[in-house]
């Protein structure tokens, strides 16, 4: 059985990509978390009575924060490379500065909130698909949803004149769908990090 406790340097490429799975699917749960609060502020987000300005900043830096710390926890698993850590640290630290501005209510025009909205999903895709490119493992849910987030992204900067209405709509629409696929990948990770385990 493979340990996660072994020394890289000693271990074959075979043990060194099972003790990654491994230690990254210790942290399953938080990305099912992670899918849970996507989904839940998507609907938050279409649905909202009345949606303002504020609504959608505030629901924008819980996204944010959440997704950032679990960015940063992912980031400290044993078995990425120095860069993928960089990223992924790098990336939650940034979504947690983008969170605490959000909610500090900084954003006077939606034209504005749109622009760190599409950022952040950009972020998210390009990282979901540098993560494709480093790992076999759940590789195809990854790049689908790096690309989904990466849509997401070049459609809220790329709309002429979006409204408030619009912008929560396609910002609900595609938390919606990247909470489904962080769900599922959460699951799909746990059933690896066990066969992992178990090898």
């Amino acid at each position: 059985m493979a340990t996660i406790d072994q020394d890289p340097v000693s271990m074959d490429p075979e043990d060194l990509q099972r003790s990654a799975i491994a230690s990254i699917g210790e942290h399953w749960g938080v990305l099912l978390f992670l899918g849970i609060v996507s989904i839940i502020i998507g609907i938050i987000a279409m649905v909202w009575p009345g949606v303002t300005i504020v609504v959608i900043a505030i629901l924008l830096a819980i996204w944010l924060i959440v997704s950032g710390l679990f960015q940063i926890v992912r980031g400290f698993s044993h078995g990425l490379t120095g860069g993928m850590r960089a990223l992924l640290i790098i990336g939650g630290a940034l979504s947690l500065i983008l969170g605490v501005i959000a909610i500090s209510g900084m954003f006077r025009a939606v034209e504005i909130l749109a622009i760190f909205i599409g950022i952040a999903f950009l972020f998210r895709g390009f990282g979901s698909l540098f993560m494709a490119a480093e790992r076999k493992d759940g590789r195809g849910w990854n790049i689908f949803g790096g690309i989904i987030m990466l849509i997401g992204g070049f459609v809220v900067l790329l709309w002429p004149g979006i409204s408030l209405v619009t912008l929560a709509w396609v910002t609900g629409i595609w938390l919606i769908v990247g909470g489904i696929f962080e769900v599922i990948a959460a699951f799909r990770l746990r059933g690896l990090a066990k066969k992992a385990v178990a090898a």
